[in-house]
């Protein structure tokens, strides 16, 4: 049994086991047609034949299938017809996951199941699912046995892989019978209303669904393995934001599946307020999460909500070279077929083809990395991206994920490859760490980061980091010894005309910041008094706006005010020469860029005694969903001598040169090269 703390942390007994072999040896290229398909068949024209060829000409290898896209009405058709299917795909080379819907059902199932799905706060059955249906809870013994009977019923038909789409919680659930009753049991309280982050026992209840989920997907895992262990089992994880909202942690949850994925290309309504990174982003935290176990992105090929407002070729091809260019492999999910889709379909799927196996069993060869606070998400504050399961964007007042996209988007700007870490375990080969607003951090973080500084590290922090724990707002900050400086208090400057210093320069001020009173730290520039207006006198105030303060081997650079997440509002230009200039104090990025304007993304991966490079043009016209990308002339160098092998779009000219490799090349979406030293 899985166990966690008070604090809601879970304590996980075993190690994952390792991925069923073809998982773990195919670069996957999958297909999701589930919509397609189920209406043929309810027309009454699936033809097995046909759907496998189709796909298989469009160049995938792998599919989740299925002839129900809700609930298992339709198990007995799926029954008359695999058997017949996986002789036409498996002679194809195209391996099939049986998709399964374990998160929404039929509202006329409630009569018959009453006590199968879930409840909100007030006691009510939670109708509304997709504006009308019931989400099923993992804690209903009733409902829990039937999905694993139908999962076991599934596997002795022979698929390759099961796919589970949920088991989730409901953003407003669960409150039935079940779940209160083991919640009152094992905490001796009564639950708290789910998303109130101030209540003190709500990291109990995310505690507690995160342990509910990890039974459900442990037994689940266990009921496919006893039919047969080469079936492949998998979930639709959590993307970026809170877990409290759904209650999957990837980490805990990737113990119970041979491979991880979530929907970092599911993007909705206005594309302008989605970072367009969100692909690289998740491909990024899925590794942090589950570095052994191959990962994928879905990749909705809609504009969604809509399913027959199908993405442009520009965005799709962006999302998987994302998915790729970050150690991922993607699914493209087809609700609605328009021959646009073929020639972009294709062009991506002929990437993994050229790349084959340099794509399987990477490893991220990044020095910089951003560090992943899953607790400051889920106990401090962060926005609930909009999603199938959430139905619409929870906005909240403190929104640590704006701090991540801010630092995420610098880097990338800024030409430098990097990582995700969640936890200083992960810190190995990490040269600089940008912790950007991780407010809440556990006493073996703050030790953990300690160590990485001391031993030689350059920390980079922002605002908050450290000052909130397991027992809400600390005193002074968790790193205070880090920091060279202690807290005083916190101050709103608003969007008036305010400005901050560093090194001399003058720079917008940042909405919020913290007053310090340095110990140890050298301050590098200070806030002006807050003008309360525009065009006012501007006079210096003593408040430290950046501080520099060296700790045994290392040095840590602390923004006082919320400087990532400003940028993240503002994007201006002044910030990325301010943080150029912060990182170029002990560090040099092993790839430049040369281009003119260009958004241009670097990732470098290594494999056995290769190092390899992935270059992703996010250069569009002003449009989202991308109308096009506009072809960037790049010049690349590459810190040492390398022997190059083009993969995926060719270089015009390779030249070595002052212990570098220089590439020079029209980038169009996406290129790979192979460096061999």
């Amino acid at each position: 049994m899985i166990r966690h703390g008070a604090s809601g942390q879970l304590l996980v007994p075993r190690k994952p086991a390792l991925p069923v072999s073809w998982v773990r040896s195919t670069p996957l290229k999958i297909i999701d047609a589930v919509a397609i398909d189920s209406e043929n068949y309810r027309k009454g024209v699936f033809d097995p034949a046909e759907s496998a060829r189709w796909k298989f000409e469009l160049g995938f290898n792998v599919e989740h299938f299925s002839l129900a896209v809700k609930a298992y009405e339709r198990l007995r058709g799926l029954k008359e017809v695999l058997e017949d299917y996986l002789r036409e795909t498996h002679k194809r080379g195209l391996r099939v996951f049986v998709y399964l819907n374990v998160h929404w059902a039929d509202v006329s199932q409630l009569k018959a199941h009453p006590d199968w799905f879930q409840v909100d706060y007030s006691g009510k059955v939670i109708d509304d699912v997709y504006g009308r249906g019931l989400m099923p809870c993992v804690n209903s013994p009733g409902w829990r046995e039937s999905s694993y009977s139908l999962m076991e019923e599934v596997a002795e038909l022979g698929p390759d892989g099961i796919f589970l789409d949920g088991p989730v919680f409901h953003v407003r659930g669960c409150y039935c019978r079940w779940c209160k009753g083991a919640f009152e049991e094992r905490y001796r309280i009564e639950p708290p209303r789910k998303g109130e982050l101030a209540d003190p026992r709500h990291p109990q209840l995310v505690g507690f669904q995160k342990e509910s989920l990890a039974s459900y997907m442990r037994g689940a895992y266990e009921v496919v393995k006893r039919v047969n262990p080469e079936v492949a089992v998998y979930m639709n994880g959590q993307p970026p934001g809170p877990a409290w909202a759904t209650g999957r942690d990837n980490e805990i949850l990737s113990r119970y599946q041979d491979l991880v994925g979530a929907e970092g290309g599911f993007e909705y309504y206005n594309l302008f307020e989605t970072p367009v990174f969100k692909p690289g982003l998740t491909a990024k935290l899925l590794e942090a999460q589950a570095p052994e176990k191959p990962r994928v992105v879905f990749i909705a090929a809609n504009h969604r909500p809509w399913c027959r407002e199908v993405l442009t070729p520009a965005e799709l091809l962006n999302r998987c070279a994302q998915a790729l260019a970050n150690g991922a492999f993607y699914w493209i999910g087809i609700t609605w077929w328009s021959g646009k889709l073929a020639e972009a379909v294709r062009r991506a799927n002929s990437w993994v083809d050229a790349a084959g196996d340099l794509l399987v069993g990477t490893r991220d060869a990044s020095s910089v990395a951003i560090y992943w606070s899953q607790s400051t998400c889920d106990y401090y504050g962060g926005e609930v991206p909009v999603s199938d399961f959430t139905g619409e964007t929870k906005r909240v007042a403190r929104d640590y994920l704006k701090s991540v996209y801010g630092a995420y988007e610098m880097l990338l700007r800024l030409g430098i490859p990097f990582k995700l870490a969640t936890s200083p375990r992960q810190l190995d080969g990490v040269e600089v760490l940008i912790v950007p607003n991780a407010a809440y951090l556990s006493d073996e973080e703050t030790e953990g980061l300690g160590d990485f500084v001391e031993k030689g590290g350059v920390l980079v922090a922002s605002f908050e980091t450290g000052l909130y724990g397991p027992e809400g707002l600390r005193g002074n900050f968790a790193l205070a010894d880090l920091f060279g400086a202690d807290y005083v208090r916190s101050h709103y400057y608003g969007t008036y005309e305010n400005y901050m210093t560093a090194w001399g320069e003058w720079y917008p001020a940042t909405a919020r910041l913290l007053e310090v009173k340095p110990s140890t730290a050298e301050p590098l520039g200070y806030y002006s008094v807050n003008t309360g207006g525009w065009y006012q006198p501007v006079e210096l105030s003593s408040m430290p706006s950046l501080l520099r303060n060296a700790y045994g081997k290392g040095l840590v650079f602390y923004f006082t005010g919320n400087f990532f997440k400003t940028y993240h509002a503002y994007r201006f230009s002044s910030y990325l020469n301010l943080l150029r200039r912060v990182l170029g104090e002990r560090c040099r990025s092993p790839v430049e860029l040369e281009g003119s304007s260009s958004y241009v993304e670097a990732e470098l991966r290594a494999k056995g005694g290769k190092l390899l490079l992935h270059l992703v043009n996010h250069t569009s016209a002003l449009s989202r969903p991308m109308l096009e990308l506009v072809p960037v002339h790049l010049k690349v160098r590459v810190k040492g001598g390398y022997r190059v092998e083009s993969i995926v779009g060719r270089a015009a000219k390779v030249e070595a040169r002052s212990g570098a490799t220089e590439l020079e090349l029209t980038l169009g979406d996406y290129a790979l090269f192979a460096l061999e030293a």
